[in-house]
């Protein structure tokens, strides 16, 4: 994997850094016309780095993938990802917004750039011949992405979706988001400054870092949910593999628990759920119903699995919870770390992806266990869900 920096204008070698692939400024862009009036004249110059990029002629090159300079990439699944397919054939990988506002205005069928853009070398070969001249054709749109959707679509050639790939147009908590995410390889996320710190008590930065931990050591791994229950003690455990387990006072239903719980608003910072392309449920109001969240506290490989140790976060709810809704056995009263062994996925798990199972293991009063992995086969739901 190769890549550059682009720029629009030289930085000084003092405010140059090592660790970053080698800088190229783009062309200039003062002959192309633009005349959006809201968006910015740099949306020419960032449409036209794949055919800059094209041009450089660097051997070897099977796909050409864009991201923002906030764009987070799990490198190992964005490859495993692409080699799906035929990079032979003229392909544009990508997802749309998750704002219905944000795909109504420019389209349901374009891959937003923050979340990623991948195109085989065939496509941006056939983009390089005529994009300059098809850019002309129109001044008016706003930014880059929408520019190379149109054309990409000039060519015929449509958008594979990937749903691992993420715009994350949203603001605020994005909780409900990161633990009732698609089942499929997570390959990216966007916007991280608009959005709170992922894990309670730390900073954005502090977060990305901690977030970033268990991507490395099991990339197939991260994000990906399993729902297991106590049906002893009526307890349901939602688990997000590097982000959270959730545990809810009472039993619920996989198809409730894979929608996204309401705790953010769009890009336009509206919130109600028409204002997003996927699915949404309204966060728990009552404190007797809202789960215990337990955050990753820090993870670290356990031979071929991962070890992932979460930790009770402190909630302003907890004593009236305790006295209104559960006043004689509050659930998991003592337990203040959720210990999750994750086994391994297999290769070729992401060609077909499931949601994963889990096992409940009572190790003491205040820690308990869960094992995540795959579901062993003839496994038929997740009441039954066994490793």
């Amino acid at each position: 994997m190769r890549g550059h920096v682009w720029l629009e204008e030289q930085v000084r070698p003092e405010e140059t850094d090592d660790s970053l692939p080698p800088i190229m400024v783009s062309e200039d862009i003062s002959g192309f016309r633009y005349t959006n009036p809201t968006g910015h004249p740099s949306g020419l110059r960032i449409s036209r780095i794949l055919t800059e990029s094209f041009r450089l002629c660097v051997p070897d090159i099977h796909w050409f993938v864009l991201g923002d300079d906030d764009t987070v990439f799990n490198v190992d699944n964005l490859v495993a990802v692409l080699n799906k397919y035929d990079h032979s054939e003229t392909m544009y990988i990508g997802t749309p917004s998750e704002s219905h506002s944000a795909n109504a205005y420019f389209s349901h069928s374009m891959a937003f750039g923050g979340g990623g853009i991948a195109i085989s070398y065939p496509l941006a070969e056939a983009l390089s011949n005529f994009h300059d001249d098809c850019i002309e054709r129109y001044p008016k749109l706003y930014g880059s992405d929408d520019r190379l959707h149109a054309c990409i679509t000039e060519l015929g050639v449509p958008l594979t979706r990937e749903h691992g790939f993420h715009q994350w147009d949203i603001r605020g908590n994005a909780h409900g988001l990161l633990s009732s995410r698609p089942i499929a390889p997570f390959v990216s996320i966007h916007h991280v400054e608009y959005v709170d710190p992922f894990y309670p008590g730390l900073s954005r930065l502090d977060s990305l870092k901690l977030f970033t931990k268990p991507m490395k050591i099991d990339p197939r791994s991260i994000l990906q949910r399993s729902i297991c229950y106590d049906h002893e003690r009526h307890l349901t455990f939602s688990v997000s593999l590097g982000y959270v387990v959730q545990v809810f006072p009472n039993i619920v239903l996989p198809c409730e628990l894979e929608r996204s719980g309401h705790t953010y608003v769009a890009w336009n910072k509206l919130g109600n759920p028409q204002e997003f392309d996927h699915d949404t449920r309204k966060s728990y109001k009552s404190v007797c119903k809202k789960p215990v969240l337990f955050f990753l506290k820090d993870v670290m490989k356990d031979g071929n699995a991962t070890l992932g140790s979460y930790a009770r976060a402190k909630d302003k709810n907890d004593l009236k919870r305790k006295v209104f809704c559960f006043p004689h056995s509050p659930p998991l009263q003592y337990v203040q770390n959720i210990q999750v062994v994750g086994n391994p996925l297999g290769k070729n798990w992401y060609l077909v992806p499931r949601r994963l199972c889990c096992k409940v293991n009572n190790t003491g009063d205040e820690v308990l266990r869960l094992r995540v992995g795959q579901c062993e086969k003839g496994t038929l739901s997740s009441f039954t869900d066994s490793l």
